[in-house]
């Protein structure tokens, strides 16, 4: 009799410990599925920050974890397979590619933006045309930073590329290009509006603009929904909100 009560109760502990089991795996599970990653532009970095505190008063389990970089280069890193459930770009061609090749299933242009020069605060310079070599012009990488595509096009249009190239010193990213010109390794540099800004007000020191730098077309910035990851999902639907655009708004981007 014994035997047969400690065998039971042996029975019963071993299917606790599977339950319990189970239940841990499905516990890792949920909070796994509650984990998304966005792949966003390197001018999003502050304000993408305080689109996650709005997006957790809804979900505040949800984690985020966010990858930044050019545009091009995380378009690239989304074709080559990367964890990435939303991408968030600075313009629209690279997501365009991804959606040609079937890596994102809808797209929506959430904000956008100004192309500027800067220069460092204190710069003897009035005018882009002041620089010429050993003087130096930071700008995104032409191939995978849309603000230096921006800044060729721009300086194709004004027609003074031709005899700048000598000055340019390429940057993976409009971050970059700040630093560059924040330091004075730069004379004058190409960003966005919005990368004078650090945070929602206070403005980057050091820096102050030149100019503006006005294109023929304006700079729309366009996300791509890359997997069908409930929260990613959530997270691509907020961006459409009017919270989520009085954000943007509030960090110097234009509707």
């Amino acid at each position: 009799m014994k035997k047969a009560l400690l065998l039971i109760l042996t029975l019963l502990l071993v299917l606790a410990g599977c339950s319990s089991e189970s239940n841990q795996d499905k516990a890792r599970k949920e909070n796994a599925d509650k984990t998304f990653t966005v792949a966003a532009a390197a001018s999003l970095t502050d304000v993408t920050k305080a689109l996650e505190k709005e997006f957790k008063k809804e979900h505040p389990k949800t984690k985020i974890k966010f990858n930044y970089g050019g545009s091009g280069s995380l378009r690239k890193q989304v074709e080559a397979g990367a964890d990435v459930d939303v991408m968030m770009s600075a313009n629209t061609s690279d997501i365009d590619k991804l959606k040609d090749e079937d890596k994102v299933s809808e797209v929506y242009d959430y904000a956008e933006n100004k192309l500027i020069i800067i220069k460092y605060k204190n710069s003897p310079i009035k005018n882009l045309k002041d620089i010429s070599s050993p003087k130096k012009i930071s700008l995104g990488e032409e191939k995978s930073v849309p603000a230096g595509q921006y800044a060729i096009e721009y300086m194709k249009k004004e027609d003074i590329y031709n005899g700048m190239t000598s000055t340019f010193v390429f940057a993976k990213d409009v971050k970059q290009v700040l630093n560059y010109v924040q330091n004075e390794n730069a004379e004058a540099g190409f960003v966005y509006a919005t990368d004078i800004y650090k945070g929602k007000n206070e403005k980057v020191k050091n820096i102050e603009k030149l100019s503006d730098a006005p294109l023929d077309r304006p700079i729309v910035y366009r996300a791509g929904l890359v997997t069908d990851n409930k929260e990613a999902k959530e997270w691509f639907e907020f961006l459409k909100t009017k919270e989520a655009k009085q954000i943007f708004k509030d960090y110097h981007f234009e509707e």
